[in-house]
């Protein structure tokens, strides 16, 4: 059973690396609106990088190695206790930095897009980080976990 799990994940993997890398391979189209220009002039380097997919997908990929590893190391038993610990809380930290930049993140973009300023689009963001951590505190509170 371990192996066949082994050998699905291995399939699921690769292929989902070949989906990308054909995805982001491609040459895809760009246009400019109304004589606006498609190039980057003037723009910085982190703004360029955080339009380009294949950035997106080399961070995508190094989050996904690093929960991996940390998986591995939390359920693999084969190391010092202390190492699986630290697997484990390192886990734990990055999960929940992830979801909260995410709905930060989300929150923000979406309030922005609505017509709001930066700082009230943040004060949304921080809002909801903040509605989710008294969520928990609540669960916590009635023994959820």
């Amino acid at each position: 059973m371990a192996q066949e799990s082994l050998v699905v994940s291995f399939v699921l993997g690769v292929a989902l690396i070949a989906a990308v890398v054909a995805l982001t391979g491609r040459g895809w189209r760009q246009y400019s609106v109304a004589g606006g220009s498609t190039t980057g002039g003037g723009r910085s380097v982190v703004s360029r990088g955080a339009d380009s997919p294949m950035v997106w997908t080399v961070a995508f990929l190094v989050a996904a190695l690093a929960f991996g590893g940390a998986t591995v190391l939390f359920v693999g038993g084969a190391e010092v206790s202390g190492m699986a610990a630290l697997g484990g809380g390192f886990l734990l930290a990055a999960t929940i930095l992830v979801f909260a930049s995410y709905v930060f993140y989300g929150t923000f973009v979406s309030a922005r897009n609505r017509g709001l300023k930066n700082a009230q689009a943040a004060l949304l963001g921080a809002w909801a980080i903040g509605s989710l951590f008294v969520l928990a505190v609540a669960l916590k509170l009635f023994g959820a976990f």
